[in-house]
């Protein structure tokens, strides 16, 4: 029911507001464990680079020894106006089932294409390593594609890694037209 109502929702706020905004300008970003006795984060770092692009470096540190086959991925968006939070996208992805189908779900397609290669991360399950992203560029090469305004927005990324949440990842980015030159 959700998955129709933002099919819906989306392209009506495409066609309202139009898609202008080329890239996003990431203010802060905010890497918590839930579980730390399971899995904690040695690097959460944004680096500001010039005219306003920026980098994600991410090491994530997994405790547990055995590989592990049950993990799940939600991806939420959310639009800041003033002082509240409209979540617009809310999509949730069993990575060992659909991982070699990571780039059929459109909104996963957007993160992860330009994310996998920037990371450790290959789509297939199980995992036994640590998670590192190394240098992820938001820039007008990485994230233009995806079909919002120019705004205010929150991501979060939470994984459940055997049935449990044990992470949640936030980056705060603004949708602009270009970079200042």
């Amino acid at each position: 029911m959700k998955n129709h109502i933002l099919n819906l929702f989306l392209p009506i706020l495409i066609i309202l507001y139009g898609t202008d905004g080329k890239v996003f300008r990431v203010s802060k970003m905010e890497c918590r464990s839930l579980d730390p006795s399971f899995t904690y984060f040695e690097t959460c770092k944004l680096t500001r680079r010039e005219n306003g692009r920026s980098s994600l470096y991410v090491n994530q540190v997994i405790l547990y020894k055995d590989p592990i086959n049950d993990i799940i991925f939600n991806l939420g968006g959310f639009k800041t106006v003033k002082n509240r939070r409209f979540q617009f996208l809310n999509e949730t992805l069993d990575y060992c089932v659909l991982g070699q189908l990571l780039l059929a779900n459109r909104y996963f397609r957007f993160l992860m294409t330009p994310l996998m290669r920037f990371s450790n991360i290959n789509g297939t399950c199980p995992i036994q390593q640590h998670i590192i992203v190394n240098g992820f560029s938001v820039d007008e090469n990485t994230v233009k594609e995806i079909p919002i305004p120019n705004g205010v927005y929150m991501f979060q990324l939470r994984t459940s890694l055997m049935k449990k949440w044990r992470t949640v990842i936030r980056v705060y980015a603004t949708r602009v037209d270009k970079y200042s030159e």
